[in-house]
């Protein structure tokens, strides 16, 4: 991030006008080496889901990724308030646009649950990057887990506590440790600083 965009990244309105004026880019807690993990891990996919898209760059980078024919489903509720619209959303919105990445990204407002009818039943790359609070994350992985095809990867932000940031103490670094890394129908494939990454076995 940019001095600016370090400076305002816990002020949104602030940086969504820096963003509107091309001062400031859209920010991200996702760092650049979980970005190449993205990068890798979606390449060539066609069906992928993102939860938590927050201001837009890793959507845009997973988009990238996938196969010309691929598509996108960012799942995020945006909620605003009432000051008017998230200032997140308006930065995402303007960076895909920027990106030429519209027809690439399809946008479902709201969380996991209230827009489980338009996430696909088929699924070959996710991103799980939502609430990650306990409820968040179980919501998450019981609505994404079933749908995510054979040898299909899904990787998980935030699941493990990176030894440079000890402080980085989520549930859903618990909710790793006592679900998903037992759950018989994955396989932990990867770690990449607060990320696991499973895969989705041939026989399960």
């Amino acid at each position: 991030m940019t001095v600016l965009e370090q400076l305002f990244f816990r002020r949104p309105r602030i940086l969504n006008v820096l963003h509107k004026l091309e001062l400031a880019g859209p920010t991200s807690q996702t760092n650049d080496e979980e970005f190449e993990a993205l990068d890798r891990y979606a390449r060539g996919c066609r069906t992928a889901v993102e939860i938590g898209s927050y201001q837009g760059v890793s959507a845009v980078r997973i988009a990238a990724a996938l196969a010309a024919d691929g598509l996108l489903f960012c799942v995020d509720p945006w909620p605003g308030g009432t000051r008017g619209e998230d200032p997140n959303f308006k930065m995402f919105k303007r960076h895909v646009l920027r990106t030429n990445s519209t027809d690439r990204i399809k946008i479902l407002r709201g969380r996991t649950v209230e827009v489980a009818d338009e996430i696909p039943t088929s699924i070959d790359f996710a991103f799980i990057d939502g609430d990650h609070a306990w409820s968040g994350i179980e919501a998450d992985w019981k609505t994404i887990a079933p749908r995510v095809t054979q040898g299909a990867v899904v990787c998980l932000h935030d699941t493990v506590i990176p030894a440079a940031e000890p402080w980085r103490i989520f549930d859903s670094v618990e909710f790793y440790d006592r679900h998903i890394a037992s759950d018989v129908r994955f396989e932990t494939i990867d770690t990449v600083y607060s990320m696991r990454v499973v895969r989705r076995k041939s026989s399960a």
